[in-house]
């Protein structure tokens, strides 16, 4: 086993609180460490739908990767190597290059269980509610392409790893919202279908990645979690219309902060019902174990607490955090849940819990957060609009799209179409109809009109897909694989020579090129190939160095760096 810790190490291991919360659980210690203290082994999900998936499965099998078997709803694999230990440059060369531009997304194996479990349909509206880095709601993306996916994450240093994993990926359906997860605003009637609260937690799953823990998790910091975590979700389920469905999720071990909230969830929001994870259908293979409703309480150093009937006087301790028996409640179906360990798929940890919004509890027949008394209602007055900025989406003005419909043979009706700075964005069209063209009302009875985003807090809209440069709207890169079925103007039909020779570091003069070109904005198209250029004096190509590499390594030229 590639990793493997010395028996002395392995030793100190066994000693802390971390070892003790695993013991608490039932986990077989002997079989548990010796994964839960060695790196993870690389996983991805491949990006279906582009020309040469083909070929990027032809170079995933090449360095040995293999199809993970128990995800079904979307093509995963994994690498028989370990994040820090790859067998060769080459190998660390091809995924980095493959990720960067979107033919795959490196994901961590269990952490494509939510949206597995979501079992979205296509066409929903579904939110994550703490998205970023945006591998879970990338996920979503691609499973309900004529869906809407609202990725809203709270901190402003990681929504650019989210706005970057939208953009390689050319996502045309998520809308990046900026809120706290417990305080996130309405949206228009009936609510959301569905949504993802895989919340900020201790992390006492990913012992595999983050090696610290077994240094500094002691019982307290899952404590220290556990209002949080309840909040988050407890303000998901109030958005959430009768009859959709929300997916509770965390990277910890812990039943403080998985179980327990659980049961807090349940008791604030009394409209929901947890639903059994069908393990079986939904990940035939997957070994997991079932939620607790025996769960024990530990002290700090990861010791279990005889219970006597009272609570124990422990760093951050509540009553809420007992198990119900302790609590004197009829427990409720927590075997209904699942928690994955490290050594049983060789993984991380993982917890998730499967709830329903019950119809029959909201007769109003929106999501509770919508629910306004009718006196409210009677003296309703219009609420004025939010000041834009330079960084406010706003709908893109008719007379531009002509513009750029006109150059690029776009039917408009294809996309939605928004404006932020200098780029023009597309989206799918339930943007403007579930979002943006709705009323909303306030908690006064007041209401913000039509045409606005507001009082959703939106920092981008769809795919950034043209850029204007010197009057002229570009198309941009990553964009590309996005309107390809769309784009009949603009091609320059070239030969592979032509594409060979860009790809060499070339810039032809114009009078030089084979074939007739004018200045401004075109795609070279070769077959399956698309490549955009700039017409000016000469001819460049506008595409980055790694995309650039990509193409080198499928036309059997020689990379530039010698790996």
């Amino acid at each position: 086993m590639r990793g493997r810790r010395s028996g002395l190490e392995i030793s100190r291991l066994e000693q802390t609180p971390l070892a003790g919360l695993s013991r608490s659980l039932g986990i077989n210690i002997e079989e548990w460490l010796p994964y839960a203290s060695k790196p993870l082994p690389v996983t991805l999900r491949l990006t279906l739908g582009r020309p040469d998936v083909d070929w990027t499965r032809s170079v995933l099998t090449s360095i040995g990767g293999t199809k993970i078997p128990w995800i079904k709803s979307s093509e995963s694999w994994e690498m028989p190597f370990l994040n820090r230990d790859y067998p060769d440059e080459y190998s660390k060369k091809v995924l980095t290059l493959l990720h960067a531009t979107g033919r795959i997304t490196r994901q961590e194996a269990v952490s494509m269980l939510p949206p597995i479990v979501l079992e979205p349909n296509d066409g929903d509206l579904v939110m994550d509610t703490c998205a970023s880095p945006g591998s879970k709601a990338t996920q979503l993306c691609q499973a309900i392409p004529n869906g809407l996916v609202i990725a809203n994450e709270p901190i402003s240093g990681r929504l650019n790893l989210l706005v970057t994993n939208r953009a390689r990926l050319g996502i045309p359906n998520m809308l990046i919202t900026q809120h706290d997860g417990r305080h996130i605003s309405r949206i228009p009637k009936p609510g959301l279908d569905g949504v993802i609260a895989d919340v900020p937690c201790s992390g006492t799953g990913t012992s595999r990645k983050n090696s610290g823990l077994w240094n500094t998790w002691t019982p307290k910091v899952g404590r220290s979690m556990f209002k949080l975590q309840s909040d988050i979700a407890n303000r998901a389920a109030q958005l959430l219309r009768p009859g959709g469905k929300m997916v509770y999720s965390t990277c910890s071990l812990d039943p403080i902060e998985n179980e327990a909230v659980v049961c807090d969830i349940l008791r604030r929001a009394p409209w929901l019902e947890l639903i059994n994870i069908e393990a079986d259908r939904i990940f035939p293979t997957l070994i997991c174990d079932r939620g607790l409703d025996n769960w024990q309480i530990l002290d700090e150093t990861g010791r279990v607490v005889e219970w006597n009937g009272s609570l124990p006087k422990l760093p951050g301790l509540s009553s809420e955090m007992l198990n119900p028996h302790q609590r004197g409640e009829e427990p409720p179906r927590l075997d209904y849940t699942i928690r994955v360990n490290q050594h049983q798929n060789d993984t991380g940890g993982f917890f998730v819990a499967f709830f329903k919004h019950v119809s029959e509890r909201t007769p109003e027949n929106v999501a509770r957060s919508l629910i306004l008394k009718e006196d409210k209602l009677r003296d309703s007055k219009e609420l004025d609009r939010k000041k834009k900025n330079k960084h406010s989406p706003i709908r893109a003005p008719p007379d531009l799209v002509d513009e750029i419909c006109e150059k690029w043979g776009i039917q408009q009706d294809a996309f939605s179409w928004w404006l932020r700075g200098k780029r023009v964005s597309v989206s799918s069209k339930i943007v403007f109809d579930r979002i943006y063209d709705p009323i909303v009302f306030n908690k006064k009875g007041d209401f913000w009109p039509s045409f606005d985003f507001h009082p959703l807090k939106v920092i981008h809209v769809g795919q950034p897909t043209f850029a204007e440069n010197r009057g002229i709207w570009r198309t941009r890169q990553e964009s590309l694989e996005l309107l390809r079925p769309h784009i009949s103007r603009g091609l320059v039909d070239v030969d592979i020579g032509t594409i060979k020779l860009l790809l060499s570091g070339e810039a032809p003069l114009v009078e030089d090129f084979p074939v007739s070109v004018e200045k401004g904005s075109f795609i070279l198209k070769c077959g399956e190939y698309l490549l955009p250029v700039w017409i000016a004096a000469r001819v460049s190509l506008m595409i980055d160095g790694n995309e650039q590499e990509i193409l080198r390594m499928k036309l059997g030229i020689q990379l530039e760096e010698e790996i």
